[in-house]
Formats: C-alpha cells, sequence, structure tokens
C-alpha cells in the first residue's frame, strides 16, 4: 500500500482534468456504457475524483501524468488502468473494498486499485493484470448491472513490485 497526499495545486490541476473530460463528454454527447444513471453532482464528482486518483498513482510510482482529455482507447498510465473507490469507511454502500475488473478488459493491462480517504488523501492499494482478475471466483454481478469481476485486495499485488 501507498499513499499519495495530494497538494493543493496538485489537485487543483486534476480537477480541472476531470472537469474538462466531463464538458467534452457531454459535447460530443457520451451516454454512460454501463447504463449508470448519474446526478449532477455524483457525476462531475466521480470525474474529477477519477483524475485525481491518476495523478495519484503516478506520484506513487514517480510517472509522468499528462493530463489527457478524450483519449479513450488509452490506459490511464503507461499500461495502467487507474480504478478508484471511496474506501468503505466513507462509503455508506459497502462494508469493503475490491478491485473492479470489466469483462472486455485486456487481459496484459494492469489493473491498480486507489481508495479515496478525502479529497487530498488516495491509498494506492495493489494491482492485478486483466487476466488474473478475470476468473471464476471473482465473477460478481449486482441487481441488473452487467457482470463484473471483483478482486478482493488480499488477492492484488503489493505496488512495490510494480
Amino acid at each position: 500500500v501507498m499513499i499519495a497526499d495530494i497538494s493543493w495545486h496538485e489537485y487543483q490541476m486534476a480537477a480541472q482534468v476531470g472537469v474538462s473530460r466531463k464538458s467534452q463528454s457531454i459535447n460530443l454527447g457520451h451516454k454512460d456504457r454501463y447504463g449508470s444513471v448519474w446526478n449532477p453532482i455524483n457525476d462531475i464528482g466521480w470525474s474529477v475524483v477519477s483524475a485525481v486518483s491518476e495523478l495519484a498513482v503516478a506520484k506513487c510510482l514517480k510517472m509522468y501524468w499528462d493530463g489527457s482529455v478524450n483519449t479513450f482507447s488509452r490506459p490511464d498510465l503507461e499500461g495502467i488502468e487507474v480504478k478508484a473507490q471511496l474506501h468503505h469507511s466513507i462509503d455508506p454502500h459497502k462494508t469493503s473494498n475490491f478491485l473492479v475488473v470489466k469483462p472486455n478488459a485486456d487481459d496484459e493491462l494492469v489493473h491498480v486499485l486507489v481508495l479515496v480517504h478525502s479529497n487530498t488523501r488516495y491509498e494506492v492499494v495493489g494491482f492485478i493484470k486483466g487476466k488474473n482478475a478475470k476468473i471464476k471466483q471473482f465473477e460478481r454481478q449486482v441487481n441488473n448491472r452487467p457482470p463484473f469481476y471483483a478482486v478482493p485486495i488480499d488477492e492484488l499485488t503489493d505496488m512495490r513490485m510494480l
């Protein structure tokens, strides 16, 4: 586990990227590909949190984060897909956390779980390759949402191994 404490100016930069991404999605008429319906507050909130999470992983791994917009076919970082969730202690819908991997995820891409503790504190938990996440024991479906793989935290590889 690595902790990324984000400074106010790093937060401002990444938040602006999140706002730009959401604005461009609105401009291009994008809909949630998994059928989620977001309200305007949590929609922009998750756009910001996702961008800050990418920055947090880059900061922990000492990688460059370009803050790109409209690069949907590209991983969040070089060879890495970042997946963020609120830590279960601040998410009323969760009693634990896990990494979500979609069935169509690239088998060779590394997926990293980031747990959000506050606006400026991000816990970079661990990683798994797509092919290693897509196994029967991790299959899950919630209500009428599409199936996914829920990888428990104890199945993730320590970030220092990346």
